[in-house]
């Protein structure tokens, strides 16, 4: 095996290595998000999205340079077609090959965790703002005194309902 194929290799499974611990800190992340929603912990909230947003942020370039390897190994071997990490396993020698195996192992594992974390989340979310629609409807359904919002002075004993405007 050439020399610089083996150096780039080496930069594939570093470059995956390190996408692989992103995904990790972004699915602690949105487990951390997951408390905050549930125990309605607005600033942990906010924190942690920021963060989310970060990891995402250092994510793309990640990606980014696995693409930019990947086209180096694909341009060194004259493959005039795509390459994916399941091609350059068959390319790499048994070391490497095993290595990339398992990090593509893993990456699918997380991200099939990620996706499963961020639809509860989601479902959170919309719980949330259902359980908001619900307690302005109600509270639209409050009587209130039609004086509420009068001048002072005379006092009227009729009920209206109590507007809420929705709009916000």
């Amino acid at each position: 095996m050439d020399g610089s194929l083996e150096k780039l290799l080496d930069r594939l499974i570093s470059v995956i290595g390190e996408e692989a611990e992103l995904f990790e800190e972004f699915l602690q992340l949105l487990e951390q998000q997951q408390h905050a929603l549930i125990n309605n912990d607005t600033e942990n909230l906010k924190n942690t999205t920021g963060r989310l947003h970060n990891v995402a942020v250092r994510s793309q370039q990640m990606e980014k340079d696995r693409a930019d390897v990947v086209e180096e190994i694909r341009l060194l071997n004259g493959a005039e077609d795509d390459l994916n990490v399941s091609k350059i396993c068959d390319i790499a020698d048994s070391q490497r090959s095993v290595q990339l195996r398992n990090l593509r192992e893993t990456i699918l594992n997380l991200y099939s965790s990620i996706e499963e974390t961020r639809m509860r989340n989601g479902l959170l979310v919309e719980q949330s703002l259902e359980q908001i629609r619900n307690t302005i409807e109600i509270m639209g359904r409050i009587p209130a005194r039609k004086d509420t919002y009068k001048k002072q002075g005379g006092v009227s004993r009729e009920y209206v309902p109590l507007g809420v405007d929705r709009r916000v």
